[in-house]
């Protein structure tokens, strides 16, 4: 082995400070990877934890005010008209109650996977107007008024038969309807579009409430995020109402989008494509398929 000339080591040295170099490089790159990784876990972590609290909190205080109210109405004597009004409130918590059970239900069964469309005819105004019907305690708590528009290749229609899963698109409708009063300013306005043209249903619900901010557009449909309310988030719901709206029309071949501004109320649309009906007789005989039913949703 002959001795290194002058420029072979140099050129030995540079190579070997580049290497370095390159491996350091690596490192911080490496490095910065790892605490994103590791800021992500801790927020998923966070944001978990706030959605089981959530959770209890959503199914406990309905659970305690039908107990409560039971109780109250089993060892108690009253008039018809007071034991009508607590028969009423005893059903609004259990409905509101079986609602946030049903997303719980319906986020675990799309997660493992074995979620398919069931199709049917369904009337679809039909279907809308039952929806509405069992969200009216909501909106009258708030004094906010439904107005429903049904069209048929734009002509009104207050009837007309589309392909699909009713239950599923159901639990999508409600949870848009729910998030839509609850984000109305009282004496508000919900309007709700059913509009079918060429086969391909547009199902629209638009609020004038306090709007979401253009930053968080992108987010609205992931699970367990929650939209803020004013200036304070929103303590109604666990965030999965959107996700599960979004999974579900995507499941029946459709897609989901919102258009809103801080301060200029929301407006979601559904648009779903008819599939086709082959082999499909089966007609959906009322306008809710969802509410304690003894068999599962999906």
């Amino acid at each position: 082995m002959h001795p290194l000339t002058d420029q072979e080591l140099i050129d030995e040295l540079k190579s070997r400070f580049q290497l370095n170099r390159k491996a350091l490089s690596d490192l911080e790159e490496l490095t910065q990877k790892l605490e994103e990784m590791n800021h992500k876990l801790a927020d998923s972590e966070a944001v978990k934890s706030h959605f089981l609290s959530n959770i209890r909190n959503e199914i406990n205080n309905p659970l305690t005010a039908i107990l409560g109210l039971a109780k109250h109405l089993k060892n108690g004597q009253f008039d018809p008209a007071t034991a009508t009004r607590l028969g009423g409130l005893i059903f609004n918590e259990a409905y509101d109650l079986d609602f946030q059970l049903r997303n719980i239900f319906v986020a675990a069964e799309m997660e493992a996977g074995a979620v398919h469309p069931d199709l049917a005819h369904v009337d679809l105004p039909a279907m809308v107007r039952g929806t509405l019907d069992l969200l009216q305690h909501l909106a009258e708590a708030k004094e906010i008024v439904f107005e429903l528009t049904a069209t048929v290749e734009g002509r009104t229609s207050d009837s007309f038969v589309f392909t699909t899963d009713a239950q599923k698109l159901q639990v999508a409708l409600t949870n848009l309807l729910s998030n839509a009063v609850e984000y109305s300013p009282q004496g508000g306005k919900v309007e709700i579009g059913v509009e079918l043209s060429e086969s391909v249903l547009r199902l629209s619900v638009r609020d004038h409430g306090v709007g979401i901010d253009v930053s968080e557009h992108e987010h609205i449909f992931d699970r367990f995020h929650q939209m803020e309310s004013g200036t304070t988030k929103s303590h109604r719901g666990h965030g999965l109402g959107l996700s599960i709206t979004r999974a579900v029309v995507e499941l029946l071949g459709g897609s989901v989008s919102v258009s809103s501004a801080r301060g200029e109320g929301a407006h979601f649309v559904l648009v779903l494509p008819e599939p086709e009906d082959e082999g499909v007789s089966v007609f959906a005989q009322d306008g809710n398929f969802f509410l304690f039913e003894d068999g599962e949703v999906f």
